[in-house]
């Protein structure tokens, strides 16, 4: 700073018409470094005179190698000894830099609209986000950040009331797909919403937004595993796990709190995802699912066991299990599911080969929760996938670009069904199928006609 303050105080030796070009340098320091390195200079040489005007008679601002300002010469005071960066080189370096500024200008705002392209590529076309797509969004994560958790939490209330309805009725009519479509695709940019906003940076800010209601924390991961569909669970298992001890304390009071046996499991996987990824809550967590079936401080939680006891226990002791389980064996268990999921041509190259067993079965819309043996591979893909980058759930272009499914109606019915289903088989009509009439609501209380429903 006190070479700074000895060049400006001596700026009175420079011409009026050179005193703005003195300036120009004083308050451009990158242009400076870019000029001395842009010349050759004597290994030794600890300053610089930069003529700005003439190579022997100056004036010469004087620097040192590293761009600081010592001080000024005015025309006629010699450099002495010092290397000299000629006002030609000056000049010509200067033009370069400027066309460089130039180019990096417009590459930032090229780089900028390309971002946003790829972010609105997220919320409306979600369904074809690759790999390369998902990182260069992800690039803007320290920026953006709380917008990226403040989108997902409202697209997770959307799924939430959205969910329930499409599942109770099967819409029909003109509108019928152009509904599906909305939904398929604000399922799908949820899950790329979440993992943007697990990511490192907004952590403190879900954790400010809760504060008040810290027990709406350990609802973060469910618009997703609630779907019941792999693809989804194993992206709001990852997002939760990512928060990790953040969450641990809401999660595990879930776990003797949780009313509908859907929601302890999303509370299991969530569990399971920040027990793998965080080895310190390991013994922690696996001692709170031992103790879960039998742990109930609500009367409605109490409820849940005494109806579903045995599954209760069951999964919470198959999540304690897992999170036991060696990575090694994981990571094989997993790859047995990539060749069993797929049959994949023996032409196909190694590399393309080993990418597709490790991600296609995490990108899986198959029914996840439904079944014990279902609950079992979502719980081997979630710790397999806890440890691993936000990337691994998406594959790389030109290997995602082949794979691509022309989107139709059937495909949210394919996502949709086995909840349906399952659901279904719950309720007990409360008449007599042969006091129905095939045109009469069903007693299960779907709103559809008995034949559509459980007459079928």
């Amino acid at each position: 700073m006190r070479h700074a303050e000895h060049f400006l105080s001596r700026l009175d030796r420079l011409p009026r018409s050179e005193v703005d070009l003195a300036l120009d340098l004083y308050r451009d320091p990158d242009l400076l470094r870019a000029v001395l390195a842009g010349v050759s200079l004597p290994e030794g040489a600890q300053r610089v005179a930069v003529s700005i005007d003439d190579p022997v008679l100056g004036p010469f601002l004087i620097v040192t190698r590293e761009g600081r300002f010592v001080t000024c010469l005015g025309r006629g005071m010699r450099s002495g000894d010092l290397p000299v960066v000629t006002r030609a080189e000056l000049d010509a370096l200067s033009r370069r830099m400027a066309r460089l500024r130039q180019k990096v200008a417009v590459e930032a705002k090229v780089q900028e609209r390309a971002s946003a392209h790829l972010l609105r590529r997220l919320l409306v076309a979600a369904d074809t986000v690759s790999r390369e797509d998902f990182l260069a969004v992800a690039a803007w994560e320290p920026l953006l950040g709380p917008t990226f958790v403040d989108l997902y939490l409202a697209m997770a209330t959307e799924l939430l009331e959205q969910s329930p309805v499409l599942r109770r009725v099967r819409i029909r009519g003109t509108n019928a797909e152009e509904v599906l479509h909305t939904y398929w695709n604000l399922l799908h940019a949820a899950g790329h919403m979440a993992l943007l906003a697990a990511m490192a940076a907004d952590r403190e800010y879900y954790a400010s937004m809760t504060e008040v209601h810290t027990g709406a924390r350990a609802a973060f991961s469910y618009a997703l595993t609630g779907t019941g569909v792999v693809a989804f669970i194993v992206k709001g298992a990852w997002a939760a796990g990512r928060m990790g001890k953040l969450m641990l304390p809401d999660y595990k009071r879930a776990l003797a709190q949780d009313i509908a046996f859907y929601e302890l499991l999303d509370t299991l996987f969530a569990l399971l995802a920040i027990g793998t990824r965080s080895q310190g809550t390991h013994a922690e967590i696996g001692k709170a699912l031992r103790a879960a079936p039998h742990l109930a401080r609500t009367t409605e939680a109490q409820r849940l066991r005494d109806v579903m006891g045995r599954e209760v226990e069951l999964c919470c002791l198959a999540t304690a299990n897992m999170l036991d389980t060696s990575a090694d064996e994981i990571d094989a268990t997993r790859l047995r599911l990539g060749e069993s999921f797929f049959e994949l041509g023996a032409g196909t190259p190694d590399g393309v080969r080993e990418e597709l067993v490790r991600t296609l079965p995490l990108l899986s819309w198959t029914d996840g929760i439904t079944d014990g043996q279902k609950f079992l591979r979502s719980l081997t893909l979630i710790a397999a996938s806890a440890r691993g980058g936000p990337e691994q759930f998406y594959l790389p272009s030109e290997i995602a670009r082949p794979l691509r499914v022309q989107w139709k109606p059937e495909l949210v019915w394919t996502l949709l069904d086995p909840l349906i289903r399952t659901e279904r088989a719950g309720r007990k009509p409360s008449v007599r199928a042969s006091s129905v009439g095939r045109n009469d609501p069903c007693p299960c209380g779907s709103g559809q006609k008995w034949k559509r429903c459980c007459g079928r």
